[in-house]
């Protein structure tokens, strides 16, 4: 298999995630702009492999090749093994819903999820949700990662204006340490980096509504935020310390 043929591969299976579980053959020509017969015939050797499964009603799924090796690779994250605890203790000490989220093929996905105990009403997400591009946990990744293939590609696929609004918050972000945002639906992030040995590992984020949490000021949210991202960092073994103000 030659380069371009495992990139063409590698744009079909970004295809799937929680915003798109299955895919013609069709739709995945479009999408990833190569004409149909191509498309049909990589889709098929996919199938094939087990990489992908071919359902009755003719849409392409993840197969049991896929499934098995994402499962790994999900299981080997070290961060994933040593955020838990740290990320309960978050969420009990603000009383707000902790997101641990990692990089994807473009955008950031949520791996881990801790909700606040005891609240009748919390704000959450759902763990394998793709973060959209101007979230401020993707910010972390374009500006602490911003170098990345990924990221870099990323970028470039945005519209101009998502573009320019992302590089806008990254540079802030990496200046501050942190990256904040109010939504229009009134919710509210805080968001820092993750380190290991080998650099950004993750971003940690606090979740709630805009009355609940001020991101405008540096409150004892913020400081519980790097405070649990530093004791996460330090248990993957790095030694780089906390930035914010």
């Amino acid at each position: 298999m030659d380069i371009q043929a495992v990139d063409r591969v590698g744009m079909i299976l970004a295809l799937f995630g929680p915003h798109r579980e299955s895919v013609t053959s069709t739709e995945a020509a479009d999408l990833i702009g190569l004409n149909r017969t191509t498309t049909y015939r990589y889709l098929n050797s996919l199938v094939n492999a087990n990489v992908l499964t071919l359902r009755e009603d003719r849409t392409y799924v993840p197969g049991p090749t896929l499934v098995q090796v994402g499962t790994y690779a999900v299981g080997r994250r070290d961060v994933l093994k040593v955020a838990a605890e740290p990320m309960q203790a978050l969420a009990r000490e603000t009383e707000i819903t902790a997101v641990l989220s990692l990089w994807g093929a473009a955008s950031p996905v949520v791996a881990h999820v801790e909700e606040p105990p005891r609240l009748e009403v919390v704000v959450s997400v759902r763990v394998g949700m793709q973060l959209s591009p101007v979230a401020a946990q993707t910010g972390i990744f374009h500006g602490f990662m911003a170098g990345a293939p990924s990221v870099v590609r990323a970028a470039r696929e945005m519209d101009d204006a998502d573009r320019e609004r992302l590089q806008s918050s990254a540079h802030a972000t990496v200046r501050q340490g942190y990256a904040a945002q109010v939504s229009s639906r009134g919710i509210a992030v805080l968001a820092v980096p993750v380190w290991d040995t080998h650099g950004l590992a993750a971003s940690l984020a606090l979740l709630t509504t805009r009355d609940v949490l001020d991101v405008e000021t540096d409150g004892p949210e913020l400081a519980a935020l790097s405070r649990t991202a530093e004791t996460i960092s330090r248990m993957l073994g790095s030694t780089r310390p906390a930035m914010t103000g």
